[in-house]
């Protein structure tokens, strides 16, 4: 709140005898420093007429200040001195002029933060263990110990030292107060060491299917030097320690964060991680296809369920046999490991295919039989 210092003028005119009595009042105001405060002002007169006024500072004018009221928004060290005000009362038959005594604006002793320092050696960022002190002079001192109140943290300690900070990226608070209670403040920052930027790439990549359920987890060799111990925690209950590149083969469908935890060579301990999804894949086996050229369906394709159809199927599984005959049984078409696609129908005549699909996992195989129209102009 913006708080005003302001000094009262008083004025007792005897018209009777021609007087004009002046004076200032508060005459003497101590503050710390930094404060600002507020009054109200009165002004008593006798008689009719005009008054004028001129504040001076150490007896020197204040230009502009020409008012009963002199305020001063915000006090500074400079703003320390004796004030007075000159007044003119006029009448139509007189004149008087008058100085008011003195009004001292002072200041207690100033604060003063000579140091704030860091007292320990960094820690790790899940530490808490940083510790600061501080030195301070001027003010007014208590005559016991300690000489001032000390307020860290808004009461986590009341000493020149405090212990037990934890890293955060906020500043803390840290108000001091002297014994009569001016208060200096300031804030600081409790800083830690910094861990490598370590990252990992886990392939084939976030979701992986249960006919097909290994992954491969690693982090970049360049990171090497500034790692001295790790595990992978695959989130099944597997962890394993000081692998890199680490496979991993889940057992059932699920969600699971994949950790890797790791010490750096300033002994400290960091965690990231990630998530896999691991479920059953579907199929989705078109029953038509129409090789005509014109860029739609032209090929037999085969995609996962929910998946885009950019997405490999192979990926599914382990590997896969494909075979196709038409209607007597002849095999027209077959291809191990079948790429979605590669079957485009050849100089087949439209009509009606039986297909075969052997996809392999790894606990078992999945066989798809079906038909499959190719169909390369309209009926």
């Amino acid at each position: 709140m913006k708080r005003f210092l302001i000094f009262y003028l008083l004025f007792v005119s005897y018209s009777a005898i021609g007087q004009l009595s002046v004076f200032v009042d508060p005459a003497d105001t101590i503050l710390c420093y930094r404060d600002t405060v507020g009054f109200t002002s009165r002004i008593d007169t006798a008689g009719s007429g005009t008054i004028s006024y001129q504040w001076l500072k150490n007896k020197v004018v204040i230009p502009g200040a020409n008012d009963s009221i002199f305020g001063i928004s915000h006090i500074t060290e400079s703003d320390t001195a004796l004030y007075q005000c000159i007044a003119v009362f006029v009448r139509s038959d007189s004149t008087f002029t008058d100085t008011s005594n003195g009004g001292h604006l002072r200041m207690h002793p100033k604060l003063k933060i000579d140091t704030l320092y860091r007292y320990n050696d960094l820690g790790c960022l899940a530490e808490c263990k940083g510790q600061f002190k501080v030195l301070v002079s001027g003010g007014t001192p208590f005559k016991i110990y300690p000489p001032y109140i000390y307020d860290w943290n808004a009461g986590h300690a009341q000493d020149t030292i405090v212990f037990g900070l934890c890293p955060r990226f906020l500043a803390y608070p840290l108000a001091i107060t002297d014994s009569l209670g001016c208060t200096i403040d300031t804030t600081y920052f409790v800083d830690y060491l910094k861990s490598p930027k370590v990252t990992f790439t886990l392939l084939p990549k976030d979701t992986v299917y249960l006919t097909n359920p290994n992954i491969q987890v690693a982090y970049p060799d360049s990171m090497k030097q500034y790692i001295t111990n790790w595990t992978w925690d695959f989130g099944d209950d597997i962890k394993v320690p000081n692998l890199n590149p680490c496979p991993h083969t889940y057992t059932k469908t699920g969600e699971f964060p994949v950790q890797l935890s790791f010490t750096d060579v300033n002994g400290c301990d960091t965690t990231i991680s990630t998530l896999i999804t691991v479920k059953v894949a579907e199929l989705k086996i078109p029953n038509v296809f129409t090789p005509n050229g014109d860029g739609i369906n032209d090929n037999f394709t085969i995609e996962i369920n929910g998946e885009s159809q950019y997405v490999d199927y192979r990926l599914a599984y382990l590997s896969n046999e494909f075979v196709a005959f038409d209607r007597w049984g002849k095999k027209v078409f077959s291809q191990s490991n079948y790429k979605s696609g590669d079957w485009d129908g050849a100089n087949l005549s439209d009509g009606t295919y039986f297909y075969v699909l052997k996809c392999h996992g790894q606990y078992g195989d999945d066989v798809f039989r079906g038909s499959v129209a190719i169909l390369r102009s309209s009926p």
